[in-house]
């Protein structure tokens, strides 16, 4: 089923009304979907901010304070301090922030609302490789990305699953219209967009500024051999004209150009540099480089979670492999590329082990896959007659792999759209127990008070605490904590360092968490030589414990013991 070439004529009338209407079906879709999110969104306000939510939020709101006081400096300084998770989308929060407000529910939103913009930008995508059949491809595209379970799960999160989606599939657009089209306006927006792709977070980045430089080179290269197999000199090609009289050095140009200018800049700065390569870093560091463990949670999770039901996976594989024998189209192989890379990222040098981490890159599967359905269901259309055998028998196998999937489907999605609830209980991973405590401390603790906090948790953490402050006292700062170690005579005095460099009126002390060691006797003596205690109050809080694919396997509590320091007069 070989690729079809993109027509360079304008489409016919019928083919832009089924593109209108396929666009329009989308939409209702892809409305759908988002009002659902919103539903549950709504129905979990209650639920506060784990450490993850509330470090994808605070630098945000941050900004937003900023912005608001007319601070322009200090929106800035908040900008650039981001190195770890770069400010790329940060600052675009900021923005709703300060538009609608700044609360869970609206933070949530935003990852929503990013889903909402993704979709029809793989549609579009869809168009761009395939014209005539586009608007089919592009609603298979929609209806395998809106059924995927942990970009839906991710979407209803303060997470750059669903952000990352966005700009990474934009940059493709982008870059897609550049290749049919490369005017220096096209080379220029693809460029900005490629540096925002990586400045929202930098594996995104990454996969997808290689997926379109690999394209570019490949490209070259394929000319450079025609033009060698016709005779002409090869040094002819290096200075060959493209469209609107560009260059080939000066489409590079205007393609990298900016990218590489904005990326120096940035990574130029104290800090950048280093928090970018500690991304890169395997998060999984103690997992061999390669076992079967790594090798096989990805193709396992793309079967359970990225698909309507686990047979649509075997779908996914022949779009795979279609894709891979129709690698010379561009369109094709841009995708493929960016799929095969960011799978292969994850896999083999990020380490980490949880379904959401591929979730940004597997849209770009689907375009392939709707891509080799259309192509199948025009070959069985018009050509059939000519087709030899074994594309018959691969074309009927096919057919019957989809009906058993579809059928499969029915019941798995209905499975899931029920229990989404239940499950996104356990997702948050948090409960409103913890407003209770947050509540004690903000009404113990005066206002434009500044404390420590002595083991905070992954559910009660210090950046959840800060998006409190920062959203009910307007404060621009984030909480500092410890996690307490063994109490050896070094670790005693780091902490008495840690603390006394804090400058804080007051310390909190959470004994009987998941994290770190208790501080009685050895560390509350060192708090003690400078603080006493004010206050003690002790708060149950539920939790579910959550198997390696992020799954409930138990629902326990946790005796939270509080105890307030304040500082000596």
């Amino acid at each position: 089923m070989p690729a079809t070439q993109m027509p360079s004529t304008p489409p016919p009338a019928t083919t832009r009304r089924r593109a209108w209407l396929g666009l329009l079906l989308v939409l209702i879709l892809d409305t759908a979907v988002l009002l659902f999110l919103i539903h549950h969104i709504l129905a979990f306000q209650h639920y506060p901010f784990d450490s993850d939510e509330a470090n994808h939020a605070l630098a945000a709101q941050q900004m937003a304070l900023a912005l608001r006081g007319g601070d322009l400096g200090g929106f800035a300084q908040l900008f650039a301090a981001q190195n770890f998770y770069p400010p790329g989308v940060t600052w675009l929060k900021a923005l709703v922030f300060l538009l609608v407000g700044s609360t869970a529910v609206t933070a949530r939103l935003f990852s929503a609302l990013s889903l909402f913009l993704a979709v029809p930008v793989l549609y579009a995508i869809c168009l761009e490789i395939d014209k005539k059949y586009g608007w089919l491809s592009g609603l298979i595209t929609a209806i395998l990305t809106l059924t995927v379970f942990s970009l839906l799960v991710n979407a209803a999160l303060v997470m750059l699953e669903t952000p990352g989606l966005l700009i990474s599939m934009l940059a493709l657009w982008a870059y897609l219209r550049v290749l049919k089209r490369p005017s220096p306006a096209h080379l220029l927006l693809t460029s900005l967009l490629l540096t925002l792709t990586v400045l929202t977070k930098y594996t995104y980045g990454a996969v997808t500024l290689t997926a379109v430089a690999l394209n570019e080179a490949l490209t070259e290269l394929s000319l450079a051999y025609s033009s060698f197999r016709h005779g002409s000199p090869i040094t002819h090609h290096a200075s060959r004209i493209t469209d609107h009289g560009l260059r080939t050095w000066q489409r590079w140009l205007y393609l990298f150009g900016p990218l590489t200018l904005a990326l120096l800049l940035w990574l130029a700065r104290p800090g950048n540099l280093s928090g970018a390569v500690d991304y890169a870093q395997p998060l999984a560091a103690d997992e061999a480089w390669l076992s079967w463990r790594g090798l096989a949670y990805y193709p396992l999770s793309l079967a359970r979670f990225e698909t309507p039901a686990p047979l649509f996976a075997l779908v996914n594989l022949a779009g795979l492999v279609w894709a891979i024998a129709n690698w010379h189209a561009p369109g094709i192989r841009l995708l493929l590329i960016y799929f095969l890379g960011g799978m292969g990222l994850i896999m083999f040098i990020n380490h980490p082990f949880n379904p959401r981490f591929i979730v940004t890159f597997v849209p770009a599967l689907h375009v392939l896959t709707a891509v080799m359905l259309t192509h199948a269901l025009h070959i069985a259309r018009h050509q059939w007659p000519q087709t030899p055998t074994w594309q018959r028998a691969a074309i009927f196998l096919m057919a019957g792999l989809l009906l058993l999937a579809s059928w499969q489907s029915v019941r798995v999605l209905s499975d899931r759209f029920q229990q989404f609830g239940a499950i996104m209980a356990v997702e948050y991973e948090t409960h409103p127990a913890l407003n209770d405590l947050a509540d004690w401390l903000q009404n113990e603790i005066p206002p434009d008070a500044r404390f420590f906090l002595v083991n905070p948790w992954d559910q009660f953490s210090a950046e959840a605490m800060s998006w409190r402050l920062a959203t009910t006292n307007q404060t621009i700062w984030t909480a500092p904590s410890a996690v307490l170690p063994s109490p050896t005579p070094d670790n005693l005095a780091q902490f008495q360092q840690t603390l006394a460099a804090s400058q804080v009126e007051y310390v909190v002390v959470l004994e009987g968490g998941p994290w770190g060691v208790p501080a009685w006797p050895e560390y509350t003596a060192v708090i003690e030589n400078g603080f006493d205690e004010m206050s003690r109050r002790q708060f149950t809080i539920p939790f579910h414990t959550q198997d390696e694919w992020g799954q409930a396997s138990g629902r326990h509590e946790w005796q939270i013991q509080v105890i307030i320091y304040e500082k000596e007069e």
